[in-house]
């Protein structure tokens, strides 16, 4: 099959597009499960945790799915050794998600 540069060059943008708004939504999936194990926790802890990767890191919670050591840091400060409860309750529901790469690594960093 004969396929023209303009046609690969459009199939490629296509393919681009198509794992930016994958990326957007495991995003948004990421954001929404911290979210809901924090707020299980208590609406005072999810905002503290909030106030603090805002002061700390200039972020908010969507942003730790780029930079999931700031999450994993504030854990530790707010919630010492008993932090790892909670990343395993976030691993728990994200774990069939793992198999995406960012996920995955975002698993992998929140777990240290």
């Amino acid at each position: 099959m004969y396929v023209t540069l303009a046609k690969y060059n459009l199939l490629i943008i296509c393919m681009k597009t198509i794992h930016m708004d994958l990326d957007l939504v495991n995003k948004a999936l990421v954001s929404m499960i911290i979210e809901k194990n924090l707020l299980h926790i208590g609406k005072p802890v999810y905002e503290e945790v909030l106030s603090r990767l805002n002061k700390k890191y200039h972020c908010y919670l969507p942003d730790c799915y780029e930079y999931p050591e700031y999450l994993s840091e504030i854990l530790k400060e707010v919630f010492g050794d008993a932090h790892k409860v909670i990343v395993k309750e976030i691993r728990k529901e994200l774990e069939e998600f793992s198999d995406k790469e960012r996920v995955g690594i975002f698993l992998e960093v929140i777990n240290r």
